[in-house]
């Protein structure tokens, strides 16, 4: 009997309606393709997006069904957003040290680096994720196979009925075909193994001519199947999808049908032959118009660069007129974008005369609001510098004497200069806070109350005392229950002002941390602790929680550092099962860093609805502050 990869009842069996599965998968896969469907336009976009533009790309293919399928696709989007990016960097870093920086003093990280740091990190996660499960189950594949094998061994020379015997050997080879690949390493030798067995079945039972015929009677029957739809794509008008559908017909006749009978073999071929030329020729007559389409779209893309020429070369010298020609350029470059690609001789070109007259843009941007930043930065310390004499009157002894000057201090706030909005909205109602307290105390004959703060404050440093010298309970959730109950006490007890009361916050703070040392618990749980300490006592200032919030940040970002190295290392492993134990303590290493990650990211969820709470807070003062409230009428 003659070798064949496909003997006659599997191809029955397992091979039946692969073509139309198979074709529907493909236009399924077309459908959800987030980029593009041809080759040459995926490069296209690619290559000419920009930074925020690759992150969506990237975004968009991770959460695509088959990402896996369109690694390649991830990978160029990968490749580019680095090259981008550095080009980016390199001119940035330029530009500071034009300006007078030093380089050890530069830093730029954009948002969409952020993104594109998450993404990559959750790409790598899942491509990681991927191959252990893929490892995992060609496993599986292996022992089933090996069990097949086992069970067709045992069917030869077995005394029983014929028909019985052949059913469960379809059986047995419908279960080899459904059971996948097994690891690479093994899957050939299996794959002899299997057929040697199954050729020795069909002698066992003397049916090799007749099996054989009906072998060759399915592979015609499959064959006209896609001779059929391959005549189907040709009359398509959508070329680009014939093409690869036919594509995927060629691998289907190649490898997944065996032969038909000799005298039918040529017959199938031309005729295939003749469907494949037809699709083959519009796809030249599609892309001979492609080439007059490119060409059109290259004179736009011209023009538009020459609109932005003209944009980059006007001058602006207010910061109006600098936003009205920054959204007109960001308008052209959409429309740039959104045109489709030039012919491959003028890609890089185009490219690059784009690319440089929005660089010559921002730098001319850059350095008008570099100036500006740098007036700004005079008017902020001029604000400062009034808002801390205010400050200092009302803290000295001889206030009252001060109204003149507070009054003339009130005249040179306004004639400050522009401030940044996000700043002068702060700086605003600290100053007028300031300025109010001080002509209300005036007012209303305000007298220094240190002689009524004393005993508050002798009262609590005496709690502090008795804190202290407290011995606080070893396990977790006592100690939890212990600082609960301190805390309710301590904040029970009388005000003082922010400038009393935060030094003694910070002793209570010092005290819980010593306690906290010989607590029987978790370094993690430890930390929770103190960060809840350390918020209990930031309540309601804002400049600590900042502080803190910058803290947090830092630490969460060298985490993600030590991440991104060790995921860059894992790349390098050919190895990448458990079984290896490098790689194994590396993946370990990645859970652990993963866990702190989360708790960094945790604190600083928790700073932020902190500093939330206490601008709605503000808000909602002064909003109250401003609407007349009508005079009480109750009965006293």
């Amino acid at each position: 009997m003659e070798n064949q990869v496909n003997d006659p009842e599997l191809v029955q069996n397992t091979e039946k309606g692969a073509l139309e599965k198979q074709t529907e998968a493909v236009e399924s896969q077309v459908q959800k393709d987030p980029v593009s469907t041809d080759t040459q336009l995926v490069d296209n976009k690619i290559n000419s997006a920009n930074l925020e533009e690759l992150v969506e790309f990237l975004e968009k293919e991770l959460k695509f069904e088959k990402w896996f399928e369109s690694r390649n696709t991830i990978q160029k989007i990968i490749d580019q957003f680095e090259a981008t990016f550095n080009t980016v960097l390199q001119d940035k870093k330029k530009e500071f040290l034009d300006d007078g920086g030093n380089s050890i003093d530069f830093f730029f990280k954009p948002p969409a680096k952020e993104k594109y740091d998450t993404l990559l990190r959750e790409y790598r996660q899942k491509k990681r994720k991927h191959y252990q499960e893929v490892e995992q189950s060609q496993k599986v594949n292996q022992e089933r196979k090996e069990q097949i094998i086992d069970e067709i061994k045992e069917l030869i020379g077995k005394d029983d009925n014929i028909n019985q015997l052949y059913n469960a050997f379809k059986n047995l080879q419908d279960s080899w075909y459904k059971s996948g690949p097994a690891p690479r390493a093994v899957n050939n030798s299996l794959w002899q193994t299997y057929k040697h067995h199954v050729e020795r079945f069909y002698d066992f039972i003397h049916l090799n001519r007749e099996l054989r015929a009906k072998d060759y009677e399915h592979n015609y029957n499959e064959k006209l199947k896609i001779i059929e739809k391959a005549e189907e794509l040709a009359a398509l008008s959508d070329v680009v999808k014939a093409g690869r559908d036919l594509d995927v017909l060629h691998r289907l006749w190649k490898e997944d049908l065996g032969p038909v009978a000799p005298e039918n073999r040529e017959e199938l071929w031309k005729r295939f032959q003749a469907a494949t030329h037809e699709i083959h020729k519009k796809k030249q007559e599609y892309y001979k118009n492609f080439e007059s389409i490119q060409k059109e779209n290259l004179a736009a893309k011209e023009v538009l660069i020459k609109e932005m020429k003209a944009i980059s070369e006007t001058s602006q010298e207010t910061h109006n007129q600098w936003q009205k020609a920054i959204n007109k350029l960001l308008e052209l470059r959409e429309q740039f974008k959104q045109i489709g690609p030039v012919p491959k001789s003028d890609s890089k070109r185009t490219w690059a005369e784009f690319r440089d007259v929005s660089k010559e843009f921002n730098q001319r941007k850059n350095t008008f609001y570099r100036e500006l930043k740098n007036i700004q930065r005079e008017h902020i310390k001029t604000a400062k510098i009034l808002l801390e004499e205010v400050q200092s009157i009302l803290n000295s002894e001889n206030w009252r004497e001060q109204s003149n000057r507070m009054k003339t201090i009130q005249k040179e706030w306004k004639n400050i200069g522009p401030i940044p909005k996000k700043l002068v909205i702060k700086l605003r109602k600290q100053f007028f806070d300031q300025c109010n307290l001080y002509f209300e105390r005036l007012k209303s004959g305000y007298q220094k109350l240190n002689e009524e703060e004393t005993p508050q404050y002798e009262s609590r440093k005496e709690y502090l005392k008795t804190l202290e010298s407290e011995t606080a309970p070893n396990s977790f959730d006592a100690f939890l229950d212990f600082l609960d109950n301190h805390w309710k006490e301590w904040i029970e007890m009388d005000d003082l002002n922010e400038q009393i009361i935060t030094p003694l916050n910070n002793e209570f703070q010092k005290i819980f941390n010593k306690k906290i040392n010989s607590l029987d618990a978790s370094i993690e749980e430890k930390n929770q602790i103190i960060f809840e300490i350390k918020i209990r006592c930031f309540k309601g200032n804002t400049n600590d929680l900042n502080d803190e919030l910058m803290t947090i940040k830092a630490r969460y970002e060298k985490v993600i550092t030590e991440i991104n190295q060790l995921e860059n290392n894992l790349e390098f492993f050919n190895d990448k099962s458990e079984s290896n134990p490098l790689f194994k303590e590396v993946n370990e290493k990645l859970d652990t860093l993963n866990s702190k990650a989360q708790g960094y990211r945790d604190q600083l969820t928790q700073l932020r609805q902190e500093l939330r709470l206490i601008k709605n807070q503000e808000e909602a003062n002064n909003t109250d502050k401003e609407e007349p409230t009508e005079t009480d009428s109750s009965p006293s």
